[in-house]
């Protein structure tokens, strides 16, 4: 009973990691339309994502979304980490930004991982 209770609390920090990162993400990419100019993302797919990242975190954090719909939320949350990590690379970053960013993918995909495997068992 004690370890189904610390998987309960384990998978509610999780999600709320997400939820809560996405949201970051989301406040820094409307508020720092420059640094995402220089990534070569134009203003509207800076909008784009801000809307999609704020859904997305709503939408995890709602007791009665169906799993199919979290699915493809992470599916796109990790769509979005894997592009932002292609785009620091590829627009010559420094080695710095890009394990930040690979940092922040590893710790999302972990999060997700348990969040995803704790659903799956119906908590």
């Amino acid at each position: 009973m004690e370890q189904k209770k610390s998987n309960k609390t384990l998978y509610r920090v999780a999600k709320v990691f997400i939820s809560c990162f996405m949201l970051f993400s989301a406040w820094f990419s409307y508020t720092h339309g420059e640094d995402l100019r220089k990534l070569g993302f134009p203003d509207y797919f800076r909008i784009e994502l801000v809307i999609a990242k704020v859904l997305g975190a709503i939408v995890l954090l709602l007791p009665f979304t169906p799993l199919r719909v979290k699915e493809w939320v992470y599916a796109g949350f990790m769509i979005a980490m894997v592009s932002a990590l292609i785009a620091h690379i590829c627009s010559g970053d420094p080695l710095s930004k890009v394990i930040f960013v690979s940092v922040d993918m590893v710790l999302m995909l972990l999060a997700i991982r348990y969040v995803s495997k704790t659903e799956n068992q119906s908590i």
